[in-house]
């Protein structure tokens, strides 16, 4: 009675979180950006779920067994629920009406094998766990629910193989690993409670669950920079046009010619507000070669290109502040040209000496 009692409030508990969790990545949604409206989504499914088992608790129902069929298909389908969001994040746009279908579809599939068995009068013996089901391992109610939970894992492997889109480049790879690892875990918390009937087990999977969902939200609201996909277009666009061909030698030319060259195209492109933009890029748009281009930037007082892009985010960061323009410091960034949040703060406090707070709060005074 007590653990029923234990579960009752933590349930409520669990599904208020998610639910303020949910409406604040819905919220602070972006224009043109669907994965936190995605991922609200996938959260606002967990407020069901945790809101219809807190109403059986209520009402004195006893909760399905975990390892029934239908609590496994839900369970398939949150995971590839929570694939949909990094393939939105990785590849804006891919996802449409069709595909959302196709990756839905082994639940679709698993419904109706699980239709025509009882169809078939097969009987699902009831069980507690996977360990209580492994001596019946020959049954065929037995491993069709052995496949189900094998098949909770299988779709976190896909988020290796989404295709990349180069053009909006919302992430990185650590962001992804994080990803992955918290999804990871959670599914992997699940699978314990799957396998062992503990009370303590289930009570820290509740505490597991909802904290890597907190963390991916808290990921995507504070760690990821999303990029607007109008600001990429236009950068897309400039590195697009055709560039005049080379018909000088400028290997030939002055360094101080060339290093005029390079503040003209900076001025008048702000290429260093591509993330993606590299020594090979910019010199091939001057006409030059990256040994040329890099002796330059070094002879102007930069140790190298990766120092002198910094020093034009971090000074593009400031003026954008000073003027306004962006709602936060995040915005700032990404506008800027930085991909992830960590290491435009790691550039600025190289540059500065200090926090973008401690600056502003010390230019006030």
């Amino acid at each position: 009675m007590q653990y029923i009692n234990l579960a009752t409030i933590f349930t409520f508990s669990a599904a208020l979180v998610y639910l303020l969790a949910s409406l604040l990545l819905f919220f602070r949604r972006k224009d043109g950006e669907r994965s936190r409206v995605i991922l609200s989504c996938i959260i606002m499914f967990s407020v069901i779920s945790y809101t219809t088992r807190f109403i059986n608790l209520i009402n004195g129902e006893v909760p399905q067994l975990i390892v029934s069929v239908p609590m496994l298909v839900v369970a398939i389908f949150m995971v590839i629920s929570y694939i949909m969001y990094p393939i939105e994040v990785i590849s804006p746009g891919w996802l449409n009406f069709r595909r959302i279908l196709k990756l839905y579809s082994p639940c679709l599939f698993i419904l109706v094998a699980y239709k025509i068995s009882l169809w078939a009068n097969i009987k699902y013996t009831p069980y507690n766990t996977l360990l209580d089901m492994v001596s019946h391992i020959g049954n065929f109610d037995v491993l069709f629910r052995f496949t189900l939970a094998f098949l909770i894992f299988m779709p976190i492997l896909f988020i290796f193989f989404i295709p990349y889109t180069r053009r909006y480049n919302n992430t990185d790879y650590v962001w992804i690993r994080k990803y992955v690892f918290t999804l990871s875990l959670n599914t992997l918390a699940y699978i314990l409670v799957l396998t062992f009937e503990n009370p303590i087990i289930r009570s820290l999977y509740y505490y597991v669950s909802v904290g890597c969902s907190l963390y991916i939200a808290y990921m995507e609201l504070f760690v990821r920079l999303i990029r607007k996909p109008v600001v990429t277009e236009t950068v897309i666009q400039k590195e697009e046009e055709p560039s005049a061909p080379c018909t000088e030698s400028f290997t030939k030319v002055k360094n101080t010619i060339l290093i005029d060259r390079l503040n003209a195209y900076m001025e008048n492109t702000f290429a260093w507000r591509d993330p993606d933009l590299s020594l090979n890029t910019l010199a091939q748009a001057l006409c030059t070669n990256r040994t040329t281009l890099n002796q330059v930037i070094q002879d102007n007082g930069y140790e190298s290109y990766t120092a002198y892009i910094n020093h034009l985010r971090i000074k593009d960061f400031l003026n954008q502040i000073k003027a306004k323009q962006p709602v936060n410091f995040q915005d700032a960034f990404f506008d800027a040209g930085y991909r992830s949040r960590a290491t435009a703060l790691r550039n600025f406090r190289q540059i500065t000496g200090m926090t973008p707070s401690e600056y502003f709060q010390k230019d006030q005074q």
